[in-house]
């Protein structure tokens, strides 16, 4: 019988399954995190296999080869090295260097507040920095034209469309700042009533 996308291979016919969990059979909360992920991903724009990539080398805590990657997950090599430098570039994912092993292994940053900021960083480049420099083109247009053509309404919605991104902006900028050390005091602004504990990726001891 066939593995499915998340059963573990047969470890002693497969020299690249996973370590650890490979003896095991169908993981329905690995299945149901990764597919989500994917599901993410493709809601954000991105490649829905990097984020099954990224959910899995997570969720198993585990250095995966390319290849038990692409054997898990039921898809191509090409597909796998593709995502995975871009899984690098935005530093969610780490290259590992076994020694003896002429193999290289991936596995995923696990620190929340880390994967946070790295994450935040990307989506403020890729998307909340451009829009801020087309808003602020779109107001000058509108300014210029409205010398000739007044539309005050027009100016105000716009304004207020960027005065609300670069509140949005100056809040990402602070977040990518902040050390776990200092996150204490933030999340007692969003106290429900539990204590706040510990800042995420740090130990509660």
């Amino acid at each position: 019988m066939t593995p499915g996308r998340f059963e573990a291979p047969d470890a002693g016919n497969d020299q690249h399954a996973s370590p650890a969990h490979a003896s095991g059979g169908p993981d329905d909360a690995v299945r149901q995190f990764v597919e989500h992920w994917g599901m993410m991903a493709r809601a954000w724009g991105i490649n829905p296999s990097m984020g099954e990539l990224f959910a899995l080398l997570y969720i198993s805590g585990d250095e995966w080869t390319a290849d038990a990657l692409k054997e898990r997950l039921d898809v191509s090599r090409g597909n796998v090295s593709m995502n995975l430098r871009e899984l690098m570039s935005w530093g969610v994912v780490h290259k590992v260097h076994r020694r003896g092993e002429r193999r290289e292994f991936y596995r995923a940053e696990t620190d929340v507040w880390t994967l946070f900021r790295r994450i935040l960083s990307e989506r403020k480049r890729r998307e909340l920095d451009p829009t801020l420099v087309v808003l602020e083109q779109t107001v000058q247009l509108i300014e210029s034209a409205s010398e000739a053509a007044p539309d005050p309404a027009r100016q105000a919605r716009i304004a207020s469309l960027r005065r609300f991104f670069e509140l949005i902006n100056a809040l990402a900028t602070r977040l990518l700042t902040l050390e776990p050390e200092e996150l204490d005091g933030l999340l007692c602004l969003f106290d429900t009533g539990e204590t706040a504990g510990s800042a995420p990726g740090t130990d509660s001891a």
